[in-house]
């Protein structure tokens, strides 16, 4: 695919036309360059000074504006920045948060400073001029050797990068990034890797403060520019402040978007400086030429820059801000009519960092847009990864549906906990994302429940959801029963969805963990963690432990999950090939990967899991091919067009999708160094990671003589063939299928939970749910997404998003929810109760989906 077949290319998708040897022979020749002109400045100042402040400062804003990719590869401090890399010398750390936060502040501060210096005689000094030359160049070295990437100097404090995001967004000629490749991701809408996108990215980013800092430096720079050539030192002050007020008052009172005058501001800018710049050639003649080849390059550049901001937007899943209307709050969802007028607002405490979000938007997207810390999961509240507390205004939150309260009841945090990933906001709203410890330990008894006395042991084998949503439930449901939880893994429950941060994250696992520390001990549930049960004695209701114990119960409860499944693949099993399923997986993947330095990873599978590892070896730095044996991706949750979609897309991050492709074989000799396909291609690699599906671990039922198909056999009370033990989650298999999703292990063990003590419950399969989220995309799939002759197939697709609904009956059915924009709770609450949705099919015709977010509808059994 060309680049120029992409509005937005990322560096993967621009070509290379010089190889990455002869752009490192060239940085050389920079920085040789550069020090041959702080010599000149020392030795012969007259002709240093000219070349300098004469020639070569003259020149940058040109190349910015024509060829940026050839400055940021070819730049003496980006080189001098880069040597450590290339050297493996460096720490590669990553920037500190605060780095991060003001580095655009501290770059444009630098700017200003480097402008008033020259005023003050600087351009007129050899010796200083060489030292400023010198020390930017150690600077940049500096950080290189202590922070990765580029963000120790180019991406984030360089005096040259507030003027370098203003000219380089609309390139005359794209010039691919030859030194971060691949991408560590050190900084945020990183020029260097989607180079028309990353200024507008910024503009519209949805922390405020962090598009103000780039708003505020063009703002400002005509009058910079204008005070550098026309006025004296000590009025500089007055044309920058003049400057700022007329960008102020423009983008306050004229009705445009933020971009068109920022734009502006930055083609004016170019004028004046070139305007003064051209005096230096001393014939009028030329002057006045070189005057006005400015001026239309300035004009050109305006134009095309603008031009760039709609198909951005649409891309973005963004309305153009001059034109965005104030969205109607969703009717029930508060009754204080003065907080409604106010509109969405979210302060987080302590910090008191207030934000407006985006219509629609849930506090977790909030947080995670402002670069808040907060674990995620499932994303539909079932998990329990993101409890916040709601300090003030919750009556301007969404409703808690049946699995956030499922899930509040479980953690048992104070009342005012809710799940992030669940609410959305419709007036001004407090939120502290740690939520509040309850002043009694809150467990939700069911009442009225006639447990059975007799049952006095229960024994539960596996902490996943399933276990401990199992051990939850008994505990419930039986206040006296002894319940034993058993764990292989060395960890209390834990956020399976999250395992791939700890492939690339900092928090290890203190942030997947799932309930509270007193969780367990509040419930009077004795869990065994690190060990294994070797056996099940059937006939004297015993488990028998790894290390030595034998547990009776009067029931046990089967909850061992599964495990990767690995097809044949000769030689797999040498070192740096794997699958990513457990913590500890995890965790030894991220250690190997930095062991043997490793920069291209391949994953075997495309579907959910194998596209999370896939981001994660991403993000590690690893240059990462996902091959899919099949014609597309997640071809058991997309369509067709839903899968080209979501391969388009995660190309843009930078990972390589290759369709209809196999692993036959790895070449390893100590180590991976290469795998061979079925279709006869080699590919280099460093690490394989295999995703092609789960395999229940039936092993302990099996020798215990269950009824086991690919899974245990259950009955709709999840029973097995004996009586006295019951089986939920992966490993439970109950109208011939294995769904392998939390919601359904959820269900399950609560089932599960109910019959072990005495209850008579039948279990009824829910449509199912997944999702994926990787940085920017956000994918449900729920129930039945290919359509049937007798149904309708509503499909949208718009502003980078794609929706596809299956109405049958009056009823939706399935949905495919790809992109911004999409209410997912709404919709699978819609599917998974019923709703008759015949009164609001013209809304959905048209992808309107605000009549399922107020809840206007009524189940279909009540209607």
């Amino acid at each position: 695919m060309s680049a120029r077949a992409i509005t937005f290319p990322n560096y993967t998708q621009i070509p290379s036309r010089i190889p990455v040897r002869v752009w490192h022979a060239m940085r050389a020749g920079s920085i040789v360059g550069a020090l041959a002109i702080a010599a000149l400045l020392l030795v012969a100042p007259d002709a240093g000074l000219f070349v300098m402040w004469k020639v070569v400062i003259p020149l940058l804003p040109l190349l910015f504006l024509t060829v940026p990719g050839l400055w940021r590869n070819l730049c003496p401090l980006a080189a001098s920045n880069q040597t450590p890399r290339a050297l493996k010398l460096t720490k590669a750390l990553t920037a500190p948060n605060w780095l991060k936060e003001y580095g655009y502040v501290i770059a444009f501060g630098l700017f200003i400073a480097f402008v008033v210096l020259r005023k003050l005689g600087l351009d007129d000094s050899g010796p200083y001029s060489a030292l400023l030359l010198l020390g930017a160049m150690a600077a940049a070295f500096t950080g290189g050797m202590f922070l990765k990437g580029k963000s120790g100097w180019c991406s984030t404090i360089c005096p040259l990068l507030p003027v370098q995001r203003i000219y380089g967004q609309t390139p005359l000629m794209l010039v691919a990034n030859a030194h971060c490749q691949p991408c560590v991701g050190c900084v945020k809408n990183c020029y260097d890797f989607n180079p028309r996108a990353a200024y507008l990215a910024d503009l519209h980013d949805s922390d405020n403060y962090w598009a103000g800092y780039r708003k505020y430096f063009v703002g400002a720079f005509p009058g910079l520019v204008l005070g550098f050539f026309a006025v004296p030192v000590e009025q500089m002050a007055l044309t920058t402040a003049v400057s700022l007020a007329l960008f102020a008052t423009l983008t306050t009172f004229y009705k445009t978007s933020a971009h068109t005058i920022t734009t502006l501001f930055g083609a004016i800018a170019f004028s004046i400086f070139y305007w003064y710049a051209a005096e230096i050639v001393g014939l009028e003649p030329l002057t006045w030429a070189l005057r006005a080849a400015a001026i239309a390059l300035a004009a050109t550049w305006f134009v095309r820059t603008l031009r760039k901001e709609k198909p951005f937007l649409e891309k973005a899943g963004a309305a153009p801000a001059a034109a965005a209307a104030p969205s109607a709050a969703p009717a029930g969802l508060t009754r204080a009519s003065g907080l409604r007028a106010i509109g969405p607002q979210v302060t987080f405490v302590p910090d008191n960092k207030r934000v407006a979000p985006k219509p629609g938007q849930s506090l977790l997207e909030i947080a995670e847009a402002n670069n808040l810390p907060i674990e995620a999961g499932c994303r539909m509240g079932i998990c329990g990864a993101d409890p916040v507390a709601i300090k003030d205004g919750m009556s301007c939150t969404s409703p808690i549906g049946d699995d956030e309260k499922a899930t509040l009841e479980r953690l048992g945090y104070a009342e005012n906990t809710r799940m992030a990933c669940c609410v959305r906001v419709t007036g001004p709203v407090t939120v502290q994302l740690t939520p509040d410890k309850a002043s009694a330990p809150r467990i939700s008894q069911i009442q009225d429940f006639s447990y059975d006395k007799s049952i006095e042991r229960v024994v539960v084998i596996g902490n996943g959801i399933a276990g401990v949503t199992a051990a939850d439930h008994l505990r419930r449901r039986h206040p006296a029963t002894n319940i034993d939880l058993i764990a292989e893994e060395p960890h209390h429950l834990y956020n399976r969805m999250g395992i791939s941060r700890l492939v690339y994250g900092r928090s290890a696992m203190q942030g997947l963990y799932l309930n509270p520390d007193k969780w367990y001990d509040e419930r009077a549930i004795t869990t065994w963690l690190n060990t294994r049960a070797l056996w099940i004695d059937r006939a004297n209701r015993e488990v028998a432990l790894g290390t030595g114990e034998k547990l009776p119960y009067d029931r046990l409860i089967l909850a061992t999950g599964s495990r990767s499944l690995v097809p044949k693949i000769d030689g797999f099993g040498a070192p740096g090939t794997g699958v990513l399923r457990t913590a500890a997986d995890a965790m030894a993947l991220r250690a190997y990967a930095q062991r043997v330095s490793s920069t291209r990873g391949v994953i075997a599978g495309g579907g959910l899991l194998g596209l999370e590892a896939a981001y994660a070896l991403h993000k590690l730095g690893l240059k990462t091919t996902v091959l899919e044996r099949g014609p597309g991706l997640l071809r058991r949750q997309l369509d067709d067009r839903g899968g080209e979609l979501l391969k388009a897309y995660l190309e843009g991050l930078g990972l390589e999708i290759v369709l209809n492709a196999e692993v036959q074989s790895v070449d390893a000799n100590g180590r991976l160094r290469a795998l061979d396909l079925k279709d006869g291609r080699r590919l280099p690699a460093h690490i394989l990671l295999v995703a092609a599906g789960i395999q229940p671990n039936v092993e302990l039922a099996r020798d215990a003589r269950l009824a086991i198909n690919r899974g245990v056999l259950v009955d709709d009370r999840m029973r097995t063939g004996d009586p006295a033990i019951l089986a939920a989650g992966d490993i439970a298999e109950f109208g011939g299928q294995t769904p392998g999703l939390w919601p359904t292990a959820v269900a399950q063990a609560e089932i599960a939970a109910e019959n072990a003590v005495g209850g008579d419950k039948p279990y009824v399969p829910a449509p199912p749910v997944t999702m994926l989220k990787v940085v920017g995309v956000e994918l449900a799939s729920i129930g039945r997404i290919h359509e049937q002759p007798e149904d309708e197939a509503i499909v949208h697709e718009a502003h980078g998003g794609y929706r596809k609904l299956v109405i049958s009956g009056d009823r939706i059915v399935g949905a495919i929810l790809l992109g911004p924009g999409n209410d997912v709770a709404a919709v699978r609450t819609a599917i998974t109760k019923g709703y008759d949705v015949s009164g609001q099919l013209g809304a959905l015709r048209q992808g309107r989906l605000d009549g399922l977010a107020q809840g206007a509808l009524v189940p279909a059994a009540v209607a």
